[in-house]
């Protein structure tokens, strides 16, 4: 039923919740596994310019970025090897997040999408911004983990 599966994975503690509820996913139904994080074009916090500024980091935004998706992904595809899930695929793309995921599913036949009820950003409401967008640009189902 769910043969690929795609988890957008930010880092926050509903993106690993997400993992979780998707490794269970992938076990029973033996599916392949896609890990996808968007790197939002945003500004890198003040405290991190000023660093780049003073020569006390060298790696550009751009890089730094890179490398946290990177990190990000390596700490999900942890959970999966932990699981005897071999081999997820593991990217990142750059642009609006909810856009990009519905690009990337549809793109790579995506089954079901799971992700968390919301990211990084502030408390809120129940959905968080790209989760809600999400749910609305895609025809792929949807899993969404509280």
């Amino acid at each position: 039923m769910f043969n690929r599966i795609l988890v957008p994975v930010d880092g926050s503690r509903h993106a690993k919740r997400a993992v979780e509820a998707a490794v269970d996913v992938a076990k029973r139904y033996e599916s392949s596994v896609y890990l996808l994080h968007a790197i939002r074009n945003l500004s890198l916090p003040k405290e991190i310019l000023e660093m780049i500024a003073a020569g006390e980091v060298t790696e550009s935004r751009m890089e730094i970025l890179q490398n946290s998706a990177e990190i990000i992904l390596e700490n999900a595809k942890a959970r999966f090897d932990e699981a005897g899930i071999s081999d997820p695929k593991c990217e990142y793309v750059i642009g609006a997040p909810a856009t990009e995921i519905a690009e990337y599913a549809k793109t790579n036949a995506i089954d079901l999408i799971v992700l968390g009820h919301r990211g990084l950003g502030p408390r809120g409401s129940l959905l968080g911004s790209v989760t809600r967008k999400l749910l609305n640009l895609t025809e792929v189902s949807c899993l969404v983990v509280t």
